[in-house]
């Protein structure tokens, strides 16, 4: 059987990630900084998490838009089976 925390256990382990929390330091936003200047940075930033994209090759994306199409495929062919299975069954039961 598991040991209970006792309740002082309890709040060293509450107050412990409170005190992580406090330690992190909060940027307040410049509300004066104007339209221009913080599109300006936005785009800046847009671009600079652009250039951290790796982007798949052409065979990769070939051999996993083939993946998705044929699973799609089988999918929608089971569905249909199923479908027309059940309606076979049920048009038996109701008449």
């Amino acid at each position: 059987m598991a040991k209970r925390k006792t309740r002082r256990k309890r709040q060293a382990a509450s107050v412990a990630p409170e005190a992580e929390k406090s330690s992190a330091k909060v940027v307040p936003l410049q509300k004066d900084a104007n339209f221009i200047v913080r599109a300006k940075q936005f785009l800046y930033e847009v671009k600079l998490e652009f250039k951290k994209i790796t982007w798949p090759s052409r065979k990769e994306t070939i051999a996993t838009t083939t993946a998705v199409i044929s699973f799609t495929l089988f999918i929608a062919f089971y569905l249909g089976l199923v479908d027309a299975i059940l309606s076979k069954i049920v048009q038996w039961l109701v008449y």
